[in-house]
């Protein structure tokens, strides 16, 4: 195991999905995982080439 500042996106969004078959009551665990994500995904976006598209809603 990674500590949770050390995984991709990727593996964030897989750990989110295996926390709900293993898991599926752990609401601490699953805001932490999300929280990582959103952190992870800031992050990587920084490094792409210009600004991250916005959505329209």
């Amino acid at each position: 195991m990674k500590p949770l500042g050390e995984m991709t996106t990727e593996e964030l969004a897989g750990a989110l999905e295996a926390l709900d078959d293993a898991r599926p009551e752990d609401t601490a665990l699953r805001l932490a995982l999300y929280l990582e994500l959103r952190r992870a995904a800031a992050e990587e976006w920084l490094f792409e080439d210009g600004p991250p598209t916005p959505v329209r809603v």
